[in-house]
């Protein structure tokens, strides 16, 4: 009588035991590991939380971009618009905070290094080769869209200028999208392609986009872009421009790569900036430095117009979805009854010695 009721007890005890044991695993056991059906690097469960909608509306020389964040609790909405070479970018959080810019693509300019520092300082500008305004003033706006591997839009908005050889290509994704080995477009950005298609250079000068920024926000440079320190590319600068309280802050950037290509060959790329006078207006040229003398250029260079989405960061650092696991559980319940059953096997075997 006395050892069924131990086997009952020990019985309770290892269902008490493996219980304990299985649902503290399974709370330490997370979610199974993640899948990336395009083998873009993200996994599908971010892409499917960050997918975005977006609407893209060509007119005339002009677009409009609307992006907003597609899935809840969280929700967020940035907006690019384009008139002839300006862009204006703006952001809005759904706490109310906001942030925006207005970017200028003003001219090409010619530049001559005298203090050999590569970058373009105040009295080495030589010459303007093409006022992009002027450029892009009558230039239509052609729109095409296609899917992404894993089923997200991507549209593509082509700018060709009819007086030189310049064409401005804006893609933007509704799912990450992963363009080369070193580069991932966000559904938070909309990207830029400039190429400048046989544009000449004066012996002995180099390249350079003068571009202005307007904005009422807190701006700031940076040698690492948004997209640099999220480890989404390499070796890019940017601005960003920052607007609402401390606590709960909107940003939006401009970035760049550090490096461009002039008739297929990749050469570095620096910025400088030149006061306006103007406490809301910022003048940014990057330079593209020439090695060799009067040439016909080929320049591309790609940056980029894109917001720090606080509803993305809220997505990514939640905490992963937990879950229980049968065979885990089960596991522990027949460890748990081994264990008390070699105890109480050990046990009896002193007790009877005892009584010997």
């Amino acid at each position: 009588m006395l050892r069924s009721r131990q086997v009952v007890l020990a019985a309770a005890a290892a269902g008490a035991a493996a219980l304990l044991i299985g649902s503290t695993l399974a709370v330490l056991t997370l979610r199974p590991a993640e899948t990336d059906a395009d083998r873009d690097g993200i996994p599908d469960s971010i892409e499917a939380a960050t997918q975005r909608n977006v609407v893209a509306v060509p007119a005339g020389n002009k677009f409009t971009i609307q992006s907003r964040l597609a899935s809840a609790p969280f929700s967020d909405q940035f907006n690019v618009s384009y008139d002839a070479g300006t862009f204006s970018v703006s952001y809005e959080r759904a706490r109310g905070s906001d942030s925006s810019y207005q970017l200028e693509l003003r001219n090409l300019v010619e530049w001559v290094d005298r203090n050999g520092n590569s970058r373009i300082d105040p009295g080495e500008t030589v010459g303007i080769t093409s006022s992009l305004g002027t450029a892009f003033a009558d230039a239509p706006v052609m729109k095409t869209q296609v899917d992404s591997a894993d089923g997200g839009l991507v549209t593509e908005l082509s700018i060709r200028s009819s007086t030189v050889n310049i064409t401005l290509n804006v893609t933007v994704a509704e799912r990450f999208m992963r363009l080369s080995s070193t580069r991932v477009l966000t559904p938070m950005e909309v990207k830029l392609d400039l190429t400048i298609d046989r544009v000449t250079v004066s012996p002995g000068a180099s390249l350079g986009l003068d571009v202005r920024i307007n904005t009422t926000k807190r701006l700031e440079y940076g040698d690492r872009s948004w997209d640099d320190v999220n480890q989404f590319t390499e070796g890019e600068a940017g601005i960003n421009v920052t607007g609402g309280p401390t606590v709960s802050p909107a940003t939006v950037f401009f970035s760049w790569s550090k490096s461009a290509f002039a008739d297929g060959r990749e050469i570095p790329v620096t910025y400088s900036t030149v006061s306006t006078g103007d406490p809301n207006s910022y003048e940014l040229y990057l330079a593209y430095p020439m090695t060799t003398g009067q040439s016909t250029v080929k320049l591309v260079h790609d940056p980029v117009l894109g917001v720090d989405s606080a509803a993305y960061e809220g997505i990514v650092t939640r905490s992963p979805e937990l879950q229980g696991d049968l065979v885990l559980y089960a596991g522990s319940l027949i460890a748990a009854v081994v264990l008390i059953a070699v105890t109480m096997i050990v046990a009896d075997r002193r007790r009877k010695k005892r009584e010997e």
